[in-house]
């Protein structure tokens, strides 16, 4: 991919509606499974941390370093250091080129923007930050870091929409390769996944590339079996020297029928005394 073309998308990036709420996501170390545990905003000065109603429900879950499960919300002008510890400083010498992979032109490059773009990944981790997905006047519409992508080409056979898929690392990274800010990309509806019985393989030319977020497979299904028109695009595309997760970023726009929600249980909202 041409530095060109990485600048391009930084420029798209740049030109962004503001993003100012964030689910906060953390994976049980045992089971793996996700769990929505709080919202993380910013309104241009103050930060804001709040559990969600979901965090008080996990038997074995304890609160974030720093930050104490007594339903008072967090509320600075600096963010929370745990928080904090997920950003780059600009003075590290690779700060310009990661800046790039998650398309953000440095200047730009606050740790709000840094969290926002690249999900607060941190090796081994269990965190992560996604943006929250919108539901309003008939239509929905969210933005995610394709997952799973370097777990699509291991010699597993994949049942997508009822057909058979198997994809090596050379043709998934040939189909990366050729996407480009806007492209169409597919969803398939895949069978039998033993971690996600919702599974959405996000695809392009026929090619699996990850798979939708598990916390937001179930909505993503719903829609499809609906017969709702879901439109996939890409939003951010990063060259094969980025890491898995940051590569890929798919704009998901579709109907929205009467009552959907991506939350029907309410577990993301923020917990209040």
């Amino acid at each position: 991919m041409s530095s060109a073309h990485i600048t391009d998308c930084a420029q798209h990036a740049s030109l962004d509606a503001a993003v100012n709420d964030l689910l906060v996501l953390w994976q049980h170390p045992e089971s793996r499974q996700i769990h929505p545990i709080g919202r993380f905003s910013y309104d241009g000065e103050v930060f804001t941390f709040s559990y969600t109603r979901h965090a008080h429900n996990i038997p074995d879950f304890r609160p974030l370093p720093g930050l104490a499960l007594d339903g008072v919300a967090y509320q600075d002008t600096r963010m929370p250091t745990l928080f904090q510890q997920r950003t780059m400083s600009p003075s590290r010498p690779d700060f310009d080129a990661v800046m790039q992979h998650l398309g953000i032109a440095p200047r730009d490059a606050t740790p709000w923007e840094q969290i926002v773009h690249s999900g607060g990944h941190r090796a081994g981790d269990t965190l992560q930050f996604m943006e929250l997905p919108s539901v309003a006047a008939g239509h929905v519409h969210a933005r995610f870091l394709t997952n799973g992508i370097r777990h699509i080409p291991n010699g597993t056979t994949r049942i997508l929409n009822g057909a058979s898929f198997q994809v090596s690392a050379e043709e998934q990274e040939r189909a990366l390769g050729s996407l480009s800010f806007g492209d169409e990309l597919s969803l398939l509806l895949e069978s039998d996944n033993p971690k996600d019985p919702d599974a959405v393989v996000v695809a392009h030319s026929g090619v699996p590339l990850g798979w939708v977020p598990r916390i937001l497979s179930t909505g993503v299904r719903e829609l499809i079996e609906g017969g709702h028109h879901v439109r996939a695009t890409v939003h951010r595309i990063a060259d094969s020297s980025a890491p898995p997760h940051v590569r890929l970023v798919v704009d998901l726009d579709a109907e929205a029928p009467i009552g959907f929600t991506f939350d029907a249980s309410g577990n993301w909202e923020p917990y209040r005394i």
